[in-house]
This record gives C-alpha cells, structure tokens and sequence, in this order.
C-alpha cells in the first residue's frame, strides 16, 4: 500500500494539492489531475478506477492515462514522498 511518508504533510484545496517535504524543506504543488491520484491514494487507499474516472469525461485513452499515473506515482516514491508499506523499509549504508 502507498502512503505519504512520516515526513511529508499536505492539503487540499479547489485548485490543487500542497505537499510539504520536511525532510528535504521542498513543496510540491499539485494541480488537479495530480491531486485527483494524491487524493486516491491517501483516502481511498489505491487507484482502482482512477484511470477511468480521468479517461473517461476527458475523451482521453485509458491506457495513455494509466502510464501517466504510474510514472507520477513512480516520481513520488523517487523523491521519497510516497513510500510502499508493503516492502520492507531500506537501510543505507553504515557510515564511520
């Protein structure tokens, strides 16, 4: 399951979403397409039916739409906003 990471707080508002990354002191402004994924994952727990509910009213191909949340979803779990509970957590490298 994906979830915000303890390190990030965020809001939603008509235009969009803000997510604050603590740790790396960086905003993220969503607009409303990316807010509609943000919202599904932090409330509803996934994106089952997301693909249609943004393909669909927009006239848009579902598959075109479906490799554009994965590739968003895949940006926010690079910059570690978005974190996987399902895999265990990753520890670096010790340091001397």
């Amino acid at each position: 399951m994906l979830t915000p990471a303890p390190h990030v707080h965020h809001a939603t508002g008509p235009y969009g979403t803000a997510v604050l990354d603590v740790r790396r002191g960086a905003w993220l402004m969503l607009d409303p397409d990316a807010s509609k994924i943000w919202r599904a994952l932090t409330i509803r727990g996934g994106i089952a039916g997301l693909t249609d509910e943004i393909a669909v009213p927009t006239g848009q191909d579902p598959r075109a739409v479906d490799e554009q949340i994965a590739a968003f979803i895949g940006e926010l779990m690079a910059v570690g906003v978005l974190i996987d509970t399902c895999r265990p957590h990753q520890r670096g490298r010790w340091r001397r």
